[in-house]
């Protein structure tokens, strides 16, 4: 009777934990990204009262007599299957659309999480709203906006996203020329062309093009025109020369290369190297005698602007938007993968750690390696489904009931021992 009692308390103890599973994952039901978890059973020990016999002489086998011991649990396994996407608005909550796990660092440790709602703290830097922790990736060169995935992700500094901090001008490398000359102009005649240009701070400097009427070419009769270009803020004639037209009146010149050196310096990188695009011109009559040339819309140059705003694609990089127009990558946030991401270690807060049967993190990029794809503006819902866990909370309750009439009903059987005179 005592081994009776002995049972069922292992079965109370047994049951009492799959309540204590159960009421956890019924708490985390709305826990961002909470990975529901069960207790599956194993028995426990079994006292042999007399081994196994094997046939002989006629007679058959006997199979072992062996009284169990009760029951243990066996395993708390996590349930790693994704939850639905919830809809947030906010662009730096991020959702993990398949496998991986973002990286958290508070400069010492590293630990992982699938949990992306997402803020920015006092210093631009990209931090879990509930812990502080950074989001560890890969920053962008601040000059050519390159992102090298393939170097170690940025230890614990984080990602920091600078908005309102951060400038960026780009300086004029081209620009284009395009309408017509008239080709019944007199020679000696003048026309101007003004565009703007940029220097490498995005400070603006003006670029004049005199194009003069010249004889037609005496050899092949076709028309020509010459060219000088000056600035206000160059102390020499930045280039000079003629541009001649074919018989279809195309130009014969697809470009001008210039060197802006400016008179006074101010700090910008000198000279500046400008490609005039000339293809687009032509030299034909016209009715009304006038000409029509004027810069084209492709100057790539851009003034000084401050980062406004930024946006995060699915393959993790962050995009800076600029008060100037203009886009560049900040960084990318970095993704985790594991062989058994069962095996890893809760340690609160929504975040897990490496364990000894976890593997070691694979980083990388999302998209690549089977990591999955990051969705900006949702957030990952808790797994758990609460029909099933009020199903399993049934059991749990007439399992311990049925122990606990075990303990019950051996008592009483004792108690009758106890009475025999």
């Amino acid at each position: 009777m005592i081994q009776a009692m002995y049972s069922g308390i292992a079965g109370l103890k047994a049951f009492k934990s799959s309540l204590d599973v159960i009421g956890n994952n019924i708490a985390n039901v709305n826990t961002v990204a909470y990975k529901s978890s069960r207790v599956t059973f194993k028995e426990a020990l079994s006292q042999t009262i007399s081994g196994g016999t094997g046939p002989f002489d006629g007679h058959g086998g006997t199979n072992p007599v062996q009284v169990g011991l009760g029951v243990t649990v066996g395993a708390i396994d996590s349930n790693m299957t994704g939850g639905s996407p919830t809809a947030t608005g906010s662009e730096t909550d991020l959702m993990m659309n398949g496998a991986g796990y973002f990286i958290l660092s508070d400069g010492g440790r590293r630990v992982y999480s699938r949990d992306g709602s997402f803020t920015l703290d006092a210093q631009n830097n990209l931090v879990a709203s509930s812990s502080g922790m950074r989001v560890l990736g890969w920053s962008a060169d601040l000059i050519t906006g390159e992102i090298n995935t393939s170097g170690e992700i940025n230890g614990g500094s984080g990602i920091n996203i600078p908005v309102g901090v951060l400038a960026n001008a780009r300086a004029t490398s081209r620009f284009n020329v395009v309408g017509n000359l008239d080709l019944g102009a007199a020679v000696g005649t003048v026309e101007h062309i003004q565009s703007p240009i940029y220097d490498s701070l995005g400070s603006v400097h003006n670029v004049d093009i005199a194009l003069t009427r010249m004889p037609n070419d005496s050899v092949t009769g076709e028309p020509q025109w010459a060219y000088e270009v000056t600035s206000p803020d160059a102390a020499n004639v930045i280039a000079s020369g003629t541009i001649g037209f074919d018989t279809g009146g195309a130009s014969k010149v697809s470009g001008i290369d210039v060197a802006l050196q400016l008179a006074v310096p101010n700090g910008s990188l000198q000279p500046l190297n400008i490609r005039i695009d000339t293809s687009g011109m032509s030299c034909i009559g016209t009715m009304d005698g006038k000409s029509s040339v004027t810069p084209g819309g492709d100057n790539d140059g851009l003034p000084l602007g401050t980062l406004e705003s930024f946006s995060i694609g699915q393959d993790g990089t962050i995009t800076g938007h600029f008060s100037n127009s203009s886009k560049r990558p900040l960084g990318k946030i970095a993704v985790a993968v594991f062989t058994n991401p069962s095996g890893l270690t809760r340690l609160g807060n929504n975040m897990m750690g490496e364990s000894p049967n976890s593997g070691t993190a694979r980083i990388g990029a999302a998209g690549v390696g089977g990591r999955g794809l990051i969705a900006s503006g949702f957030l990952e819902s808790s797994n758990v489904d609460l029909a099933q866990e009020f199903a399993n909370m049934i059991i749990a309750q007439r399992g311990f009931q049925a122990n606990s009439r075990i303990i019950t009903t051996a008592d009483q059987v004792l108690q009758e021992l106890v009475q025999i005179r």
